[in-house]
């Protein structure tokens, strides 16, 4: 099982798992992805910025995250252990259902954290809509903390749950 940066070939996998995953939330009454988002041009844009990551076993592509320094605007209203600048922010990660209930997003959550502590990084930030119970609770298996609420976009109905991963505090 190995998490590596994203090539352009491996988008269509990208696109494949992410059309797959998107009727699943929205079932579980999770909207924060939809046929518009994330798309092809967002992820053609983690792709060349290097922050698009794909997790692979046997080959094949079972799941992706995006992991960069780029800390949503609301993330400056939450109170961080770790200060924006001296953590990542993970977002934009799912699982091809085929593979789901087999451990792929506890291992992927797994290396995105070996791969920034190795990079000299404190912690890591995200985040997940209110009704995505699933990486909520990802996320807190994983030892991540909740620090609260925000808010994405203009929606004021439409509210986030803000994690953090503290590697490292400085002393």
């Amino acid at each position: 099982m190995t998490l590596r940066k994203a090539e352009r070939n491996d988008l269509a996998r990208v696109m494949e798992i992410t059309r797959a995953v998107v009727p699943l939330m929205q079932a579980a009454g999770n909207t924060q992805w939809s046929d518009a988002y994330p798309g092809l041009p967002r992820f053609e844009q983690d792709c060349n910025n290097g922050s698009l990551h794909v997790y692979e076993e046997e080959g094949g592509i079972m799941g992706f995250v995006v992991v960069d320094d780029e800390h949503p605007e609301a993330y400056g209203k939450i109170g961080w252990k770790v200060p924006q600048s001296k953590s990542a922010a993970m977002h934009r990660m799912a699982v091809d259902p085929e593979s789901q209930g087999k451990g792929f997003a506890g291992h992927m959550v797994k290396s995105v954290e070996s791969m920034l502590v190795d990079a000299g990084y404190a912690g890591i930030h995200t985040d997940t809509s209110l009704e995505n119970e699933k990486m909520q609770y990802q996320f807190e298996k994983r030892g991540f903390e909740f620090r609260g609420r925000l808010h994405l976009d203009e929606n004021e109905d439409d509210w986030y749950v803000a994690y953090e991963k503290v590697f490292k505090m400085d002393k």
